[in-house]
């Protein structure tokens, strides 16, 4: 960056610190940051603003708010308006809640139901992926969200628009010292070079929402799908505007989320919360390669009735008796405590899909199964087993057939015909040493030939229970994965905690093993929450599977043990001072919101 531009922008009456934001963010084109500060918009964020379709009153706060000067600017006072104790109770001094006059829109703001959780409004259809995201970081809040809450900008600067994605910009930023030290400090402090230093925004705007979302009794209804979007990485910005597909975006997203924690003093590597290794066999490779996944995800055409089948396909070799169990290349390594699945949405190349029920998402997950640990320890025995298996039922079941029929006659039906003929034929075989001769030789026969069969319908029958229980990868929990809880290879479960049919209907699971279903219309503030029971959610997933779907499909699993508890959480929004003071403050702005009259409450 020139010495000449930031000159160019100070000659403008713009001030050094503004002028030097603006260049940082458009790598020093100018003509691009005059845009940038008096319109707020970036180059590569042009695609993505919504505005096209908002009310004229709704652009206008839209612009107001992202205008540079205004995102550093304190939360005004009214000097008019009653004085109440700051909420932190541990700070001098007072300030004001907002007081907005109360009306319809307001009203839907709020929630009807104190228990139910905090949700994603539906954005439009040009800002379909962002609606992920914001979905994803609910998901993270039902979690771990002590992880993202531990750095602490004391003032993350409450507006009352935030939730629609106002991004107003902490009083407290990151420094980085001479000697690769980094903290939190006042922004005052910055001078100069520092002002360029990158910033975790994006962090910033999660931080609020766990904030919200995890206060006890907080009323606030939702956030807008667009609440990341203004603070969005430029190569996340880049991902929206050529890729079309939601598993080639939302990995971008997840790494800049990680990425701005790490920025942050005190805290390292957390990729590993959403990030999972792989191994696959490259054709040119000898041996398996390492890679990192932060998500799986399956095309239309690789449905199939359960997710377990969906993951054998994908995973381990076709059920073939001339397949060896080496070829088993592909495998899980490290899993992340947080796994995302996606399903494709269709496409004009979409395949022609029909599953008469559905696929069934399990809301136990055993992914550990999938691990070259397990493959090794387990499922090598396993495929193995159940081949021989295969090969043996098929073997009784031929005996079985030989034993009821010879040339297409019914054997036991013979012989049971040929004692009834020779009993009518020669009356009493008493004094008929041959006949009851011939008559005993044929009742042997036919016991002898009932307990052959018996022993081969018995033989077929065992096979067929280990092969349909004990060696059944499409349904472990039969048998497998008791298998796999003796050998070290599975602790504890992974749980559906969130499923998003599409942006306008999906399912959110809290701490306490509650089911929430959310519905709602494009561009509208009225929001249906309602309960709903684990078993509604199966086949709710079930009925929406049975055709590819218009829109991807997300489900998000939780390692049951790194689900932190109500009092982890809680311990982790006190301590950090900005994050608590701002979900007070919101409290107190929807407080104010709150009818006060009977036809109030009537309006609701």
């Amino acid at each position: 960056m020139s010495e000449a531009s930031v000159q160019s922008l100070l000659d403008m009456g713009i001030t050094r610190e503004v002028a030097l934001e603006a260049l940082a963010k458009t790598n020093g084109d100018i003509e691009a940051s005059v845009n940038y500060i008096f319109s707020g918009e970036l180059p590569q964020q042009e695609p993505q603003m919504d505005t096209v379709e908002l009310p004229s009153e709704e652009i206008k706060e839209d612009i107001q708010t992202d205008f540079p000067i205004q995102e550093t600017t304190e939360y005004i006072e009214d000097a008019n308006a009653p004085s109440v104790s700051s909420p932190s109770g541990d700070e001098p001094g007072s300030w004001t809640a907002p007081v907005p006059s109360y009306d319809e829109c307001l009203a839907q703001q709020i929630r009807q139901c104190s228990d139910d959780p905090l949700v994603v409004q539906v954005g439009t259809n040009n800002s379909l992926m962002e609606n992920y995201f914001a979905l994803f970081c609910l998901a993270v809040g039902f979690g771990f969200p002590h992880v993202f809450l531990k750095p602490d900008f004391k003032d993350l600067v409450y507006g009352k628009d935030w939730y629609q994605g106002q991004a107003l910009k902490p009083k407290f930023r990151i420094k980085y010292g001479v000697d690769n030290t980094v903290a939190i400090v006042p922004q005052e402090e910055l001078a100069g070079q520092d002002n360029l230093a990158l910033q975790p925004e994006l962090l910033w705007q999660l931080q609020k929402l766990l904030a919200v979302q995890n206060t006890t009794g907080c009323l606030r209804k939702y956030v807008t799908a667009k609440f990341f979007a203004r603070v969005l990485e430029p190569l996340v910005v880049e991902k929206l505007n050529n890729c079309e597909h939601l598993h080639d975006v939302l990995p971008t997203f997840i790494k800049s989320i990680a990425t701005d924690v790490e920025l942050c003093p005190g805290m390292s590597s957390i990729k590993s919360l959403f990030i999972s290794t792989a191994y696959y066999k490259p054709p040119s490779e000898p041996e398996p390669v390492e890679t990192l996944v932060s998500l799986l995800h399956f095309m239309p055409e690789e449905y199939d009735s359960n997710l377990y089948k969906m993951f054998n396909a994908l995973l381990y070799p076709e059920d073939d008796s001339d397949c060896e169990t080496d070829d088993t290349q592909n495998s899980l390594g490290n899993l992340a405590p947080m796994i995302t699945i996606v399903f494709d949405e269709m496409d004009e190349s979409t395949e022609s899909l029909n599953l008469p029920n559905g696929v069934e998402v399990p809301l136990e997950f055993y992914p550990q199964l999938y691990t070259e640990k397990a493959k090794k320890l387990l499922i090598n025995d396993v495929l193995t087993n159940a081949r021989n298996a295969e090969l043996e039922a098929r073997k009784a079941l031929r005996s079985l057939n030989e034993l009821k029929s010879f040339q297409g006659k019914h054997i036991h039906s013979f012989l049971n015909s040929t004692l009834d003929f020779i009993m009518k034929d020669t009356g009493s075989i008493s004094n008929q040493p041959e006949v009851a001769s011939l008559v005993n030789s044929l009742e042997q026969v036919k016991e002898q030939l009932g307990e052959r069969k018996t022993d081969s319908l018995a033989e077929y029958k065992a096979i067929t229970h280990k092969l349909n229980n004990e060696w059944n990868l499409s349904h472990p929990e039969l048998g497998i994965v008791k298998s796999a809880h003796d050998l070290g290879i599975v602790d504890v479960p992974y749980l559906l905690t969130s499923a998003v049919l599409s942006p306008a209907n999906y399912f959110l699971r809290q701490r306490n093993g509650q089911w929430y279903h959310v519905t709602g219309k494009i561009n509208n503030n009225d929001m249906e929450i309602s309960k709903v029971t684990p078993l509604d959610v199966v086949y709710t997933i079930r009925s929406h599977t049975r055709v590819a779907s218009e829109t991807p499909l997300m489900f998000t699993y939780f390692k049951q043990c790194a689900i932190e508890s109500d009092a982890t959480v809680q311990e982790a929004l006190d301590s950090n001072v900005g994050a608590r003071n701002f979900a007070l403050r919101d409290q107190d702005t929807i407080e104010a919101m709150k009818p006060t009259s009977s036809e109030d409450l009537i309006e609701l």
